[in-house]
């Protein structure tokens, strides 16, 4: 009897237990879309219409909270500097903003080491 109701409990946790952790990753990743969403439109405003500057969020995880991302050209660097302004006070309690100037285009990657092949 109690080795039944063992298994039993087994194999109900076997089945719920990856649902409910499906179930808590979509809410973490929907609320992530939605702080994306929200950033979005304030950046939008905040610059009267589109631009090269990108907006990513990062759901938070155990081990380190959420996380906006802002990339841009790097010579941009005003247009950052209003996105930051308009973008600080949207951003949730405990998340991080990260700004990511990106390279031009005419600025060649940095050289790197060539790997030995081994067959």
């Amino acid at each position: 009897m109690l080795a039944s109701l063992v298994g039993a409990v087994l194999i109900v946790g076997l089945v719920v237990g990856p649902l409910l952790w499906r179930v808590w990753d979509d809410r973490r990743v929907e609320n992530a879309l939605r702080v994306r969403a929200d950033l979005h439109m304030v950046l939008f405003r905040a610059l009267q219409g589109d631009s090269f500057v990108t907006i990513d969020a990062l759901p938070p995880t155990l081990w380190r909270p959420g996380r906006v991302v802002l990339n841009a050209p790097s010579d941009w660097q005003p247009v950052l500097e209003s996105a930051w302004r308009a973008i600080s006070d949207h951003v949730p309690a405990g998340w991080e903003v990260v700004i990511r100037p990106t390279r031009p285009v005419g600025i060649p990657l940095p050289a790197t080491q060539e790997l030995r092949r081994a067959a």
